[in-house]
């Protein structure tokens, strides 16, 4: 385990998210109050020109302004006293009945007439007047006698268009701060709540997030993760997650033992470029244990996937038996013949013991008539085997299960019609199908030659046969004396796990679900059904045992491979047929 390293992911993402949503927050309130200000500033500067305008407008103000502005050169005390006891009083009415913080109506030369504070009347305005002694409208913000102001100055003009004094009227500042800080306040206390409804949401995310990573560190995490995929996808067996018919996560040896290395998780269970048997095997179609996918062995495993007490899904593991399987099935045979040679030295050892009896006996001719004989019928079983199975595996396969059922008081019939040329199955596939129906025979048939207690005891046979079809497909059918498949459990039979035999023996209930993964993945089929009085050991009308018939299509190649061969192949199709009878 990785030391931990600063602070938590939680705790990173908690005091990020927290100091973005306060800039954030910060960031629009001045915005906000920005474009209060602004906003403020434009309507005060708006509502000045206007009142500006109306008074310059006004014949009173013009006219005393202008008489004021005539009369300057020749006494300019005069002039103002007359003019500002005309229009103070005038101003002051204004300035009460409207918004506006000042009203000034002053001379060409900036000399007042009126001012909110009277000591300055007489005195220079301060501000900018050049735009309307020019004749125009304008605004400012200006910091005047009353402090910082949004104003705006408009000309006084005369009947003949001289511009014979202004008038400025203006709003200031702090008068507009104290008319938007309510609002501000609103909005500041908006803002405020967003923060902290933003601050409360981040609080509870980084607390599952903590929760959920354990708090650990983005560094730790980052260790964890590369450990993880460098585990995955450096163990041999295939590793797979499925959950909600979804495979969230799977190595590489996974796809490559399902076939589809080109496809990466996550993928649907259901997807179309999945065959079949992997679709099975994901989906939970087969059980554990063996299963053939494609032209390989699988052992499959599931276990269910839990993280904090909570079900993820469930975890599929793939072991390669592909190779194991082929080396079982040649083992099988070893096993077989070997098996067959300690019966042959059972059943020679009791011949030995009649030929030295009988040459004890001082009959020395018959004790030589009896070894050639058993020594003919010996040869000619092995002749006629080796004869007609061209692969030295089903031959040995044959022998041996002879052999076996001899020792077990069965008698095996095998005969074969497959013309040479036509086999293209791997022995292990042969010894998987065939040494599977072939044992459950002997045992079928065996067990109920040991339970039929009537006299004369029933006859315990197994039937082997082999044969290409019409259509060039390889043909395998067992026969047995059992006592035969219920028809309610002929589908069972096939189940893993599943089995008529003892329980308690253990390996007991997967050959027959083998066989048909086998010849299924080889793209055929196989029937169940009963024994009827045409076989080869049945007595006539007599309705008993289990017949398994495997049909295995001719693959393209093998069939190219055929007609390529002309007509010799089918001239010699006729000496393949033999009947082998071992007793």
């Amino acid at each position: 385990m990785a030391q931990r390293r600063g602070a938590s992911i939680a705790r990173w993402f908690l005091a990020v998210h927290t100091t973005l949503l306060f800039v954030g927050a910060m960031v629009v309130f001045g915005l906000l109050v920005l474009d209060a200000r602004s906003t403020a500033q434009a309507h005060a500067a708006k509502e000045s020109t206007d009142l500006a305008a109306t008074v310059a407008a006004e014949s009173l103000v013009i006219d005393t302004v202008a008489r004021a502005h005539a009369d300057a050169a020749t006494g300019r005390a005069g002039s103002v006293a007359e003019a500002s006891g005309v229009l103070q009083p005038y101003a002051e009415r204004v300035m009460e009945a409207t918004q506006i913080d000042y009203l000034t109506v002053m001379d060409t030369d900036r000399t007042r007439y009126t001012h909110r504070n009277e000591w300055q009347i007489g005195r220079a305005f301060v501000g900018s007047t050049a735009p309307a002694l020019r004749g125009e409208t304008f605004t400012e913000v200006y910091d005047g006698t009353l402090g910082p102001s949004v104003r705006a100055v408009v000309p006084v003009v005369a009947d003949d268009g001289e511009v014979v004094g202004m008038v400025s009227a203006g709003v200031t500042l702090d008068r507009l701060w104290d008319s938007i800080v309510p609002r501000l306040v609103i909005v500041g206390i908006g803002t405020l709540l967003a923060f902290g409804a933003g601050a409360v949401a981040a609080a509870l995310l980084a607390r599952r997030l903590d929760r959920i990573t354990e708090s650990k560190g983005p560094d730790e995490l980052a260790y964890l993760f590369t450990a993880h995929e460098a585990v995955l996808h450096s163990v041999e067996e295939g590793m797979l997650l499925v959950g909600d018919g979804t495979v969230v996560l799977a190595n590489d040896e996974a796809l490559r033992l399902l076939g589809v290395p080109d496809l990466a998780a996550p993928f649907a269970v259901a997807d179309p470029r999945l065959s079949p048997a992997v679709r099975d095997v994901l989906g939970g179609g087969t059980p554990e244990g063996p299963v053939r996918v494609g032209d390989r062995v699988l052992l499959v495993g599931r276990d269910t996937a839990a993280a904090s007490g909570r079900n993820v899904g469930e975890v599929i593991s793939l072991r390669d038996r592909t190779e194991l399987q082929r080396v079982t099935g040649e083992l099988s045979s070893v096993r077989t013949i070997s098996e067959a040679l300690r019966a042959q030295t059972h059943d020679f050892s009791n011949r030995l013991h009649t030929i030295a009896t009988l040459i004890e006996l001082g009959r020395s001719d018959e004790a030589l008539r009896f070894v050639a004989s058993e020594r003919d019928l010996g040869q000619r079983l092995t002749d006629r085997v080796v004869q007609a199975i061209e692969e030295p595996v089903i031959a040995a396969l044959v022998l041996g299960k002879a052999a076996q059922a001899r020792e077990r008081a069965v008698e095996m019939h095998f005969e074969t019609h497959i013309a040479p040329g036509t086999h293209w199955l791997e022995p292990v596939d042969v010894v998987t199908i065939l040494g599977n129906l072939i044992d459950n025979a002997i045992d079928a048939a065996a067990a109920r030659a040991l339970e039929d207690t009537t006299e004369p005891a029933a006859e315990a046979w197994v039937e082997v046969y082999l044969a290409n079809g019409d259509d060039g497909s390889l043909v395998f059918q067992v026969s047995d004396s059992g006592t035969g498949i219920a028809d309610t459990d002929r589908e069972r039979i096939f189940e893993h796990g599943w089995s008529t035999k003892d329980a308690t023996a253990g390996g007991r209930g997967y050959g027959l679900a083998l066989v048909r993964q086998v010849v299924e993945s080889l793209g055929g089929d196989i029937e169940v059904s009963h024994v009827t009085g045409t076989s080869t050991g049945a007595s006539a009308g007599a309705s008993a045992g289990a017949v398994f018939t495997v049909t295995l299509p001719r693959p393209a190649a093998v069939a190219q491979r055929v007609r390529a061969t002309g007509t010799a192949g089918a001239r010699s199709a006729g000496a393949a047929g033999a009947q082998v009878s071992g007793a």
